[in-house]
């Protein structure tokens, strides 16, 4: 009779290589966090630099010298002013804990669609957009959608004329679902961190839509509208087009 004990069974063996199999996948699983871990820490370091900041903003001009162009020494001051600037208490709490662990719920990135890069003659928007609203203005402006894992990534990447929040966004089912909901607080510090950004960069933020909830409602907005025709004169570079 054989002993289930014994180390020399079919059984203790096949026991003894999956133990070992298993070892070897965490060992190769840390080694992979560890190296992405470093790459982001790297990524970080470059997409803050100055000097990435400054070609950014003059290629952007070049690229599109209409849009661009008038905006490009307001924000090449604004570059200058923050070159000293000492990092947010958020930033440095980011970083700490990007080198302690990695964010899995955040491996999609913005290369997933395409941003805005050609010269474009209609009014370019960021939007926090609903199904419906985002039907409604395809055929007036064109739309960089914005989407909770990524939002100021893109925004920060987008070459756009404003930020176009919609009062409807927070529908259940959406991306954006229950914003501007008390209580639905990574929503809020998401829009909060857009809407910094956009006023850092000068971009006109607009509620698009009727009857916000109360999140939205309170908040300090450039325009409020449900036409897309004034989009248009809201945009800064097509004001003296």
């Amino acid at each position: 009779m054989t002993d289930p004990r014994d180390p020399t069974t079919p059984g203790a063996a096949d026991l003894a290589r999956a133990h070992y199999q298993v070892g070897r996948l965490r060992a190769a699983l840390r080694e992979s966090q560890a190296r992405v871990q470093e790459l982001e820490q790297r990524l970080a370091a470059l997409e803050a630099s100055a000097a990435l900041q400054f070609g950014r903003l003059v290629a952007g001009a070049a690229r599109n010298p209409r849009r661009r162009a008038p905006r490009l020494p307001r924000e090449l001051y604004r570059l200058w002013k923050k070159r000293h600037a000492p990092a947010s208490a958020a930033a440095s709490a980011t970083a700490r804990e990007s080198r302690t662990r990695v964010q899995v719920d955040r491996v999609e990135r913005p290369e997933d669609r395409l941003l805005v890069a050609a010269p474009c003659e209609r009014v370019v928007i960021a939007g926090i957009l609903g199904r419906a609203a985002a039907a409604a203005l395809a055929d007036h402006v064109k739309i960089v959608h914005l989407y909770p894992h990524d939002a100021r990534l893109v925004l920060d990447a987008a070459d756009v004329d404003m930020v176009v929040v919609d009062a409807a966004a927070g529908e259940p089912g959406g991306p954006w679902a229950y914003l501007g909901t008390p209580g639905v607080y990574d929503r809020e510090q998401v829009l909060h961190e857009v809407r910094e950004l956009a006023r850092l960069r000068g971009l006109p933020l607009v509620l698009w839509g009727e009857a916000p909830p109360p999140g939205l409602a309170v908040l300090d907005w450039d325009a409020r509208t449900a036409a897309a025709a004034r989009l248009a004169e809201l945009a800064p570079t097509f004001e003296s087009a």
